[in-house]
């Protein structure tokens, strides 16, 4: 029997999420399944990975995409990619939150007037609007 494990995110938007997964270096794909040890499981989106058990985001009731992979069947190749992806799970969130605060900035009609990172990793950004 498969073993299809899900961990919960707060990233709801697809195409944000699909943009920071991508400039992380992830080849995203669009709905499909995901392959486990001993069966499928269909995913709104996936991440491919070298022996095609993949790795995969379902988005839930609450609209959040939460990852789903089958960790025991994905091989030891992809075991690199997996570990890398839940390593930088943290770092799809943040930017993701960056991604979003400046779509929602600019529909406010904002404009960046700084961005800076710390060295602790924050990023600060500093918006204004013109009126």
């Amino acid at each position: 029997m498969s073993h299809f494990s899900r961990i919960k995110t707060a990233l709801r938007d697809r195409g944000l999420l699909t943009s920071s997964l991508e400039e992380l270096g992830y080849e995203v794909v669009e709905g499909g399944t995901i392959k486990g040890r001993r069966g499928l499981r269909q995913v709104d989106l996936s991440v491919r990975t070298r022996d095609g058990n993949g790795i995969g985001f379902v988005q839930d009731g609450d609209g959040c995409y939460n990852i789903v992979a089958d960790w025991y069947g994905v091989g030891w190749r992809d075991r690199k990619n997996i570990s890398r992806l839940d390593t930088t799970l943290a770092l799809v969130q943040k930017r993701y939150a960056e991604r979003l605060v400046l779509e929602k900035a600019e529909e406010q009609g904002f404009s960046v007037a700084e961005r800076t990172e710390e060295p602790d990793g924050t990023i600060r950004i500093i918006v204004r609007r013109w009126t």
